[in-house]
């Protein structure tokens, strides 16, 4: 599915101005103002903030297997799927380390979200030790090729670029003292020619046609002149 018809469908299944543009590098950009909704409805510290699951899953209709990292007491409600949690409280699909997902088939997942601690004092919170994102990233290369993860941070992982392409940056502005976040999406791919870079190759390869057309159509004009 191309990011243009992913963008198409949030504007239509959302009601969302079009606030994503596909860029010439051929990665969807652009910004969501989450507003003065301050309602976690997990009521969970650290929750997604009103809105966000319904904003993702209208990106990615076609993802029909979705597995919540760092799930919590994620609202399946607004974005049905499976759960991985190292709390067993929370009573979670899987009960794993995000940094091993040794218990997790991935390879039946098409799309997964993640939204880990993002500092010390948040892992603090959820009683447990901070996480190392390049690990869980390498743990997420089990997963099949064209899948993708929408990771959601105040900082970008690290991460493979011969298993993972950035296919997506989007920054998130929720309100007046609230932390900037920035939702990254990834698609699991091998080690051939990216989609963007190939998009890209493809819109530079369009544009120098079109001036090669239009340059032949000027020369073809007569050259118009008075007589002496």
């Amino acid at each position: 599915m191309r990011w243009e018809d992913r963008i198409s469908n949030y504007a239509q299944k959302t009601g969302f101005p079009k606030c994503l543009f596909v860029g010439p590098d051929g990665r969807a950009v652009g910004t969501w103002i989450m507003g003065n909704d301050y309602r976690v409805q997990s009521e969970y510290y650290g929750g997604y903030p009103a809105g966000y699951l319904r904003r993702v899953r209208a990106l990615f209709p076609d993802k029909k297997h979705v597995l919540h990292l760092f799930s919590g007491r994620v609202n399946l409600e607004a974005f049905p799927g499976d759960t991985v949690d190292i709390n067993p409280e929370f009573k979670p699909t899987y009960v794993d380390d995000a940094q091993t997902l040794a218990r997790v088939p991935l390879g039946k997942y098409d799309l997964v979200l993640a939204d880990p601690p993002y500092s010390v004092e948040d892992a603090e919170h959820y009683q447990t030790t901070m996480v190392k994102r390049n690990v869980v990233m390498r743990a997420l290369q089990r997963l099949s090729l064209g899948a993708h993860v929408v990771w959601l941070d105040q900082v970008l992982p690290m991460y493979r670029k011969d298993a993972f392409e950035q296919e997506a940056v989007i920054g998130m502005v929720k309100s007046t003292n609230h932390r900037f976040r920035v939702v990254t999406v990834f698609r699991r791919r091998d080690a051939a020619v990216s989609h963007n870079v190939a998009a890209a190759t493809r819109r530079r390869a369009n544009r120098e046609l079109e001036a090669v057309r239009g340059g032949r159509a000027n020369s073809d004009r007569p050259i118009s002149g008075k007589s002496a």
